[in-house]
């Protein structure tokens, strides 16, 4: 399945659920990114929300670029569809089992706590 497509703020229907990523925040002095992903049940009985935070660091090794300054809200939400979503629908209906999950993608351990404590603490 080809997620490209699926432009920011609009929905993808699949055959068992619908996915909706809303707009994607850039947070600099934290270095970080993050979105809220929605996704519901195909007839919208179940949802469930994913928020995804990935560093500027991580995108940057990730996609091999100069510096921090190269990454941007395109390179964080064209990763988003071609890697976070595809992970994710993988679990089918399993994931409406919880209301919120968390996925923070860091270069290190303390970021991943940093990046987490973040989504937990900051994000409604």
């Amino acid at each position: 399945m080809n997620l490209l497509i699926l432009p920011i703020g609009h929905t993808l229907n699949l055959k068992f659920m619908k996915i909706k990523i809303e707009t994607t925040h850039e947070e600099p002095l934290n270095e970080l990114y993050w979105a809220k992903v929605q996704m519901y049940a195909d007839d919208e009985s179940k949802s469930s929300q994913i928020l995804v935070l990935a560093s500027m660091e991580y995108l940057s090794d990730l996609y091999h670029l100069n510096s921090l300054e190269n990454v941007n809200k395109d390179i964080f939400s064209t990763w988003i569809k071609e890697n976070v979503l595809k992970k994710w629908e993988q679990l089918g209906d399993s994931i409406f089992e919880q209301d919120v999950h968390y996925d923070v993608y860091a270069n290190s351990q303390e970021g991943e706590s940093r990046g987490l404590e973040f989504l937990i603490k900051e994000v409604k």
